[in-house]
């Protein structure tokens, strides 16, 4: 029926014009690509760094701690730390009667990071170019919100 049709045209044109997690993916994809590649030359991805300085952050924390702080998907994290234990940049080993995965970032691993710093800073400056002061802020504080304020324990 035509009501119908007209509705759901509306509901369409809105979700095509209105929808915030288009967007955010479409932001992702391209910010994450600027990351990706301008340390690309170091073998790593910006997802890697991310685990990476967040391990180096919390001080060998159990590796589902770094999934929480992060928001990452358990075998997508797993499947991340294996390649970063692999080029020697982490350490995984397993603690207590539970065998919980500890994670600590090696000696190379923090090289890698120092070395990463000026090519994050050269994308982080593109991606600052694209969002803008107040995109930056607005994205910090909806992500800071996330925890209340405050980073998961």
């Amino acid at each position: 029926s035509k009501p119908a049709r007209t509705s759901r045209a509306a509901a369409t044109r809105r979700i095509a014009e209105q929808c915030i997690a288009v967007r955010l993916r479409m932001l992702n994809r391209v910010i994450t690509g600027m990351y990706d590649e301008a340390i690309r030359p170091l073998g790593v991805t910006a997802g890697q760094v991310n685990i990476l300085v967040t391990v180096d952050a919390l001080g060998k924390p159990p590796q589902a701690e770094v999934g929480r702080f992060l928001y990452m998907e358990k075998s997508t994290l797993s499947r991340n730390i294996e390649r970063l234990r692999r080029k020697g940049w982490l350490e995984v080993s397993e603690r207590g009667a539970d065998r919980t995965r500890h994670l600590e970032v090696t000696a190379h691993g923090r090289t890698l990071i120092d070395r990463a710093m000026p090519l994050w800073e050269s994308a982080q400056k593109q991606a600052r170019r694209i969002i803008g002061a107040a995109g930056e802020r607005a994205l910090r504080d909806a992500a800071d919100g996330l925890w209340g304020g405050g980073r998961p324990d």
